[in-house]
């Protein structure tokens, strides 16, 4: 009598989940989906060894499901493969990646607030916003409030913070504050973070001057300067400054862009992330941040030719702690870069270039990638 009432029960309960089931045509009416897929071949030749390819392979979604007028809730779901074929014998080395649901928040926007609350992405300028990454992201909740046509307030809490690179954060607490400017001479931004044990305080300035922009020119500085926690694992409390400057120029088919950047002789950590916005300044692949690093400079210039509306090519170059007085290096690096890419359609986009490295620390690399990448 059990078995027969449990079936029933059962068949009662399925006929029931079909009656109460969305049409799938009726559920995905109003969800708003965005991401890309990416494939990317590199070729690496060290001087000291073999040379050898990586293939990875990126996607990402991205989901908005309206819930009212005011309310959304955003999954982001990604996957990754990485396949790396080298001389050492050992065959190929494989790595595929599950599927992974990175973010899951609830977003909330009315009369110039928005709220992000749940698994979220932290978008700042010390995190990595990379679409593929996958972003920093943690536990929490961000809010933007815009005070005026020219200023946004922001401010964040958020637990257990991740996809930092190379900082690890753990179960530490974040905390960010921000104001935000925008004008028609300047757009500027001035934060504060706090990460629990990690970093006491980290005050970052940006701003992009477009008073010059009807001439081509554009100018953008970069200031930051951080203290670490008296507790943190390096054991230096000193205070870390970071600086960058650049100029860039635009003329019909021709762009241009100089930069220079410098970090403090404390050293410390100032940026979570080395991909993040502040810290990822130059153009080329190998060699294009020093931000946590100490008493270094960094020049960087990539001249750009459109030519076509489709066809783009350019060369970078950067180098790093170069001592000028003579011939001989101190811990720096040189590299040379060429790459182009080309616009199959809006939404496909074709890419390579080719990197030569010359690194007193790490040692010399020639790097080549293509890659392939479609946004929708």
């Amino acid at each position: 009598m059990l078995k027969k009432l449990s079936l029933a029960a059962l068949v009662a309960m399925g006929s029931m989940s079909v009656a109460s089931a969305t049409d799938l045509s009726s559920a995905i009416k109003g969800v708003d989906l965005k991401g890309a897929l990416r494939i990317r071949l590199y070729n690496e030749n060290p001087k000291d060894s073999g040379s050898y390819n990586k293939w990875r392979t990126n996607a990402a979604f991205i989901f908005a499901v309206p819930v009212s007028e005011d309310l959304k809730l955003v999954d982001r779901i990604s996957t990754e493969t990485y396949v790396k074929n080298g001389t050492t014998g050992k065959g190929a080395d494989t790595v595929n990646s599950d599927v992974k649901d990175n973010v899951l928040f609830a977003k909330y926007s009315k009369d110039g607030l928005t709220v992000l609350a749940g698994k979220i992405p932290v978008a700042t300028p010390i995190t990595d916003t990379d679409l593929f990454g996958p972003p920093s992201h943690g536990a929490g909740a961000l809010a933007t409030y815009k005070v005026t046509d020219s200023l946004t307030l922001a401010g964040a809490f958020v637990d257990a913070l991740v996809a930092t690179d190379p900082v690890t954060v753990g179960a530490n607490n974040t905390y960010a504050a921000a104001a935000i400017f925008n004008s028609d001479i300047a757009d500027a931004q001035l934060w504060f973070f706090n990460v629990n044990n990690t970093i006491d305080s980290d005050i970052v300035f940006s701003a992009d001057i477009k008073a010059l922009e009807e001439s081509g020119v554009a100018l953008h500085v970069d200031y930051a300067q951080a203290s670490l926690a008296t507790d943190n694992k390096n054991k230096n409390d000193n205070t870390q400054k970071y600086y960058n400057v650049s100029a860039s120029f635009k003329k019909d088919a021709f762009c241009a862009k100089l930069g220079y950047a410098a970090t403090g002789k404390d050293g410390g950590v100032v940026a979570l992330d080395v991909d993040s916005k502040l810290s990822a300044v130059a153009a080329t692949h190998q060699k294009y941040s020093i931000i946590n690093t100490a008493d270094n400079d960094m020049i960087y210039a990539k001249l750009g030719f459109q030519v076509d509306p489709k066809t783009s090519v350019y060369a970078a170059y950067t180098t790093i702690d170069k001592s000028y007085d003579d011939d001989k290096t101190k811990g720096g690096a040189d590299e040379v870069e060429v790459g182009g890419a080309y616009k199959y359609t809006k939404k496909f986009t074709l890419s390579a270039y080719y990197s030569i490295l010359s690194d007193d620390t790490n040692g010399d690399n020639n790097e080549f990638r293509a890659e392939a990448q479609y946004k929708f």
